[in-house]
């Protein structure tokens, strides 16, 4: 189509409507990607950290968590603006440059692999490398007809308000990333989430682990169904690894948390969880822990010893790395052994908490978010369940507060365009009745004889 036949067909009714319909959908992916992002940082940033290995990138963790939360404003940002008609000129800029680097990124992922999934909508849709590469050519496309036609459709912000609509969207976006990564996801889209179960019934499937044995140098894997070799002999057990072909972990019709003997050789998962009450400890990096921690994780369990509720540790680690954690935190409660991915599924942070009744979830939070002095300084058995927080209510009230904030933004912006087109209708009316009385008063005139 020639530049001014595609000119004009955009300045028409059908050409605005193709504009409007790419702002929504290229708007509504990225506020809704930003905002899953945004719910659990945590999520985002172990993606992050995949692909910062993956590209062989150096970064520190406070670099990638910096990354995750300009990422998540970002996206939820452009998306708002596109919607809303902000910056009508730079805002469609900003996001084709935004997609420019993510289009050939997600291209090397679907051809390469790196990565089981892109993680674009965090744990809340779960797409295929090659559907994320195709959606993201879409994107593209829609985005660079609204760089040149952008500008020609309505904004529904006045210029004069739009940054507060940047002030509105930091501010929200930034408490609900400092929600999820201080305390944990205000909505939970993993499968253990808070009132469900942490184990399920259904039987995982044969080989579903690898064993890896050491001796001389040599390594050699072992299934669950071989016999493993014995250690008087020389073998040392080096890692436990999960096949690719199993299940997806954590996915709800086939659950893959299980809890291993510390030495990670033995399922000791329903022999663990068998009591009324746990405190249960995750440590999915246990290298990354400080050893100030360890005294806010023993007075725990000496509380809860008093308290009659059970409390053991879950950790990623080899038996070196976690025989060295014994002498530095002398821990008196059991520590058994996961997956870090399966740990990492079940709550956020490093270290976190879980606190289970019969065997359902009553509430998750990071270590440093509990208020360990409050908690043990009670003689109340009850005083575990004051971390319980309605985190759904939580975040209805932020998404809430924030349409209100927007609409308001809106409803100011429309003030002086309503008070303008009735003042335009005023003046035409009365344009039209000054026109008129002059053929009225010739009318009434005298005709000459």
């Amino acid at each position: 189509m020639p530049s001014s036949r595609l000119s004009n067909f955009a300045s028409s009714d059908w050409g605005r409507a193709v504009t409007w319909l790419a702002r929504l959908i290229v708007g509504g992916t990225f506020v809704f990607s930003g905002f899953v992002k945004a719910v659990d940082p945590w999520g985002t940033l172990y993606k992050m950290e995949e692909y910062v290995a993956a590209l062989g990138v150096p970064a520190t963790h406070s670099l990638i968590v910096a990354g995750v939360f300009g990422l998540c404003a970002l996206e939820f940002m452009l998306g708002v603006f596109l919607i809303a008609g902000c910056y009508r000129r730079s805002t469609p800029v900003v996001t084709l440059a935004v997609m420019a680097v993510m289009l050939p990124l997600t291209l090397w992922i679907a051809v390469s692999d790196p990565v089981k999934d892109c993680g674009c909508f965090g744990d809340a849709v779960v797409i295929s490398n090659w559907a994320t590469f195709w959606k993201n050519v879409v994107l593209t496309l829609l985005t660079v007809w609204l760089v040149r036609f952008n500008g020609r459709a309505v904004t529904l912000i006045s210029p004069a308000f739009q940054w507060l609509a940047v002030v509105v969207c930091i501010a929200f976006t930034g408490y609900v990333s400092c929600i999820g990564y201080m305390r944990q996801p205000l909505l939970d889209f993993r499968p253990y989430a808070v009132g469900g179960p942490i184990t399920d019934d259904s039987d995982s499937e044969e080989g579903a682990y690898r064993f890896v044995y050491e001796k001389d140098g040599v390594r050699k894997e072992y299934g669950e169904q071989d016999e493993l070799p014995s250690e008087e002999d020389g073998w040392k057990f080096v890692e436990r690894r999960q096949t690719s072909g199993d299940e997806k972990a954590g996915d709800d019709t086939g659950r893959t948390f299980r809890i291993w003997s510390e030495d990670g050789e033995d399922d000791v998962t329903d022999d663990v969880i068998d009591s009324d009450r746990m405190l249960m400890l995750l440590i999915p990096e246990l290298e990354s822990v400080s050893p100030a921690t360890t005294w806010k994780i023993n007075s725990l369990y000496d509380w809860s010893e008093k308290m009659g509720v059970d409390m053991l540790a879950v950790v990623s680690a080899g038996p070196d790395r976690i025989a060295e954690w014994k002498d530095l935190s002398m821990p008196r409660y059991d520590i058994f052994t996961s997956d870090d991915t399966a740990i990492k599924e079940v709550a956020r942070g490093n270290p976190a908490l879980v606190y289970l009744d019969n065997d359902t979830v009553r509430w998750k939070s990071t270590l440093s978010a509990l208020d360990t002095d409050r908690i043990t300084s009670s003689d109340d058995p009850q005083a575990i369940m004051e971390p319980v927080v309605d985190g759904r209510r939580e975040a209805t009230n932020c998404i809430m507060l924030f349409f209100a904030a927007l609409a308001t933004l809106v409803a100011v912006s429309m003030v002086p365009r309503i008070r303008n087109a009735f003042g335009t209708a005023r003046r035409r009316r009365a344009r039209a009745a000054s026109e008129s009385e002059p053929a009225k008063r010739d009318d009434k005139a005298p005709r000459a004889e």
